[in-house]
């Protein structure tokens, strides 16, 4: 590869690391009314492949796919290669409340992601994507005191937490690698509260908050895989831990009365120091086996330990996912190329409210679209679920979602040679 090459590529990927940020922070991937608690809706940790396993990851091991959720794995891909990857997805979700329903529609960037080797056993790969989504629209009405009508309150809130990262997969021997990751989180919770009397409502009260969070944290990984026969099968364990990290930041709060449609008086305004959120302890671990090099099947379990959060709201979260592929094969025919996947997954969520915790349970289909000529890879994943429930004035989510990302595969310091 020329040098002038190399001097685009590291050109591209600065400017899609500190662009897309900005572009992504106008746009929601969600419209629950549960990003309202916590940190907002969590997104997935892995895509591409993974999420048509079930979002599994711990134990994948492949040379032409960067496997997010275990920085390890990271030891498989070729010296030569230089991988990118990059996602979009849009969903579409039903939900439904007691007497009330509603339809949204949402789409976002999921990640974008490039890695490549230094030396024989050191592997690098570094990205962006978001860790939380918040995007809600609330109407509550209270009777108040003193009050002849009662109160309507509009909640808005938007934003989440973006995460930059940098993995690191370090071979140790042929069948055993160690990995970690560094990563810094940070960006806007926003929420915008107006209130109003039913009999006054050209005066409403509205109150403005927006905190930016930032804080980092640390991940070790480990791989172990043993080849079982020289027909392509094998297994491959694996695991990650991340220690419990702190989120601090500042909060901007400002409160208005509105008198007329032009007239507005500022009653308070001032910068405090918001309330650090704990990220948890968590650990996660999983295996694959592949069948004489056709057939793969994954599991993961993953537990985080959100409860060290002082706010009752924060459960403990234990995550449970499977995957099948049937692996891309060497064929003349385009489909018999393709790869098909499935998978299962299970969050109990790590939020509660009135006793009930919002979990989540979704299946996944997905295939793998070879690139003609290529190693690269157009990955789509359908994804149908539900969240939550309907008891107690809560709300139940069914949705469905679909993601394509785009693995792009090329060789380094290799000459083209021209006939």
């Amino acid at each position: 590869m020329s040098k002038r090459r190399i001097q685009n590529i590291v050109l591209v990927n600065f400017i899609l690391l500190f662009v897309i940020p900005l572009f992504s922070s106008g746009q929601n991937n969600t419209s629950s009314p549960y990003s309202k608690f916590g940190l907002g809706d969590l997104a997935s940790v892995g895509y591409g492949r993974n999420l048509a396993l079930g979002g599994t990851g711990y134990g994948l091991r492949d040379p032409f796919y960067l496997n997010l959720k275990n920085p390890a794995s990271l030891t498989a891909i070729d010296s030569l290669n230089f991988l990118y990857e990059i996602g979009v997805n849009g969903q579409y979700l039903y939900s439904t409340a007691v007497g009330h329903n509603e339809i949204y529609w949402n789409g976002n960037l999921t990640h974008v992601t490039f890695g490549h080797r230094y030396t024989s056993w050191l592997m690098g790969n570094y990205g962006l994507m978001p860790y939380t989504n918040i995007g809600y629209r609330i109407i509550t009405s209270k009777v108040v005191e003193g009050e002849d009508s009662p109160v309507v309150t509009n909640w808005n809130g938007y934003g989440g937490i973006n995460k930059i990262f940098y993995n690191l997969g370090i071979k140790i021997s042929n069948n055993f690698s160690l990995g970690g990751e560094v990563a810094y989180y940070y960006g806007p919770i926003t929420e915008l509260r107006t209130s109003t009397i039913l009999v006054q409502p050209d005066n409403p009260s509205i109150y403005y908050s927006n905190t930016r969070y930032h804080g980092f944290s640390y991940k070790g990984a480990f791989q172990f895989t043993s080849n079982l026969d020289k027909e392509g099968t094998n297994l491959t364990i694996g695991g990650t831990f991340t220690p419990k990290q702190t989120l601090r930041g500042k909060s901007e709060v400002i409160i208005e009365q509105q008198y007329s449609t032009s007239v507005i008086d500022s009653m308070y305004s001032n910068e405090v120091t918001a309330t650090p959120i704990i990220m948890p302890m968590d650990f996660g671990a999983g295996l694959s086996f592949t069948w004489k090099g056709k057939y793969m099947f994954t599991a993961d379990y993953e537990w985080a330990n959100w409860s060290v959060n002082f706010d009752k709201t924060y459960i403990d979260q234990s995550i449970y996912s499977i995957g099948f592929e049937r692996k891309s094969q060497n064929s003349l025919n385009y489909f018999g190329r393709c790869s098909y996947r499935a998978g299962f997954r299970y969050d109990s969520g790590y939020l509660n409210t009135k006793g009930y915790n919002i979990d989540d349970m979704r299946f996944s289909l997905g295939m793998g679209f070879p690139i003609l000529k290529t190693r690269s890879v157009i990955s789509t994943t359908l994804e149908v679920g539900q969240r939550g429930t309907y008891r107690m004035g809560l709300v139940q989510e069914r949705y469905v979602k679909m993601t394509v990302a785009l693995s792009l595969q090329d060789f380094w310091f290799v000459k083209r040679r021209l006939n």
